[in-house]
């Protein structure tokens, strides 16, 4: 199973870059009244924090239903029976849905990044199933998960998120915690083995790729590097002499490169943490990688775009 599309990711991209684009014209056209001149700059500094502000809302809000409708459809077209269906809704998180047949072991998922396919394997296959919560001052909690892995890739469904701590003994935090330990009931049943013991959490047990964490730290560091270059690209463009000089374009071209060499280093690092988990086999930390790579390619065509309109444009 896939947690996720990347012809969907780019999609969902591509559209709120567009919304962007269009709010910047909208912008320029009602502040200053000059559309094609300071519309690209406007442009370009609403379209990359509007993408990422908004990336989650987005495909929660239009892509999840399509995945309802994609798991309802291919649970009766495979004759699953006696079924408990559980939605995964989190802050700041992409919604998805397990479906667990009781009686075959059967499970299915779809998720609003994958919406329009319906995803099928087994719990026999599952490994490392279980549930827990995250532990916070003073004994509270903020965040309650069932997880298990296919092969190297990690399936964590929270059953309780949120940006504020509540003591375990809530009643929302109570309901939770046996929602997720149902869940892993439900997968245990056909697949006893598949518990994570204590002896397995360990690093020898479940490795941990570090990697992964220097491509997020490089990706991040990028998207205020990013914003810096939009903003510099601004602030040059509306010098009306600016290209009988090269010289007043050096900040933008320092900044530029540096956007680039940190997207880059992103990439290597986020693939190498791919290539490491696949060698590996289950593996936590392989979120970074991919978060790493994703950031990165999109801040990188960003930069690349920007600057080919900021010289040419």
């Amino acid at each position: 199973m896939k947690r996720y599309s990347v012809a969907v990711i780019l999609g969902v991209t591509a559209s709120l870059l567009a919304i962007g684009v269009v709010l910047g014209l909208l912008a320029a056209r009602f502040l200053t009244g000059r559309v094609l001149e300071d519309g690209v700059v406007l442009c370009l500094v609403l379209t990359v924090p509007f993408a990422f502000m908004y990336f989650t809302r987005f495909a929660n809000r239009f892509l999840f239903p399509i995945a309802k409708k994609t798991m309802d459809k291919g649970l009766k077209a495979n004759g699953f029976g006696d079924t408990y269906t559980y939605t995964s809704y989190g802050y700041m998180r992409i919604y998805s849905i397990l479906s667990i047949d009781k009686n075959t072991g059967r499970v299915a998922y779809t998720s609003a990044l994958s919406p329009f396919k319906f995803q099928m394997t087994d719990a026999r296959e599952m490994t490392k199933i279980r549930s827990g919560h995250d532990k916070g001052p003073f004994g509270g909690t903020r965040f309650v998960f069932f997880e298990f892995y296919l092969g190297n890739e990690r399936f964590c469904f929270p059953t309780f998120a949120s940006r504020n701590y509540l003591a375990l003994e809530s009643s929302n935090i109570r309901e939770s915690i046996a929602d997720a330990d149902y869940v892993c009931s439900l997968l245990l049943k056909f697949n006893p083995d598949g518990y994570l013991t204590a002896d397995k959490k360990d690093k020898i047990g479940m490795p941990f790729i570090k990697i992964g964490i220097y491509g997020a730290i490089c990706a991040t560091i990028a998207v205020f590097v990013t914003v810096a270059t939009l903003i510099s690209e601004v602030v040059v463009s509306t010098n009306v002499s600016w290209k009988e000089n090269m010289l007043n374009g050096i900040p933008v071209y320092v900044l530029a490169f540096i956007g680039i060499a940190l997207e880059t280093a992103g990439i290597i690092f986020g693939i190498k943490g791919l290539k490491e988990a696949k060698a590996a086999g289950p593996v936590r930390g392989l979120g970074f990688s991919k978060t790493a790579v994703t950031m990165s390619s999109i801040l990188m065509a960003v930069t690349i775009l920007s600057m080919l309109l900021f010289i040419f444009g």
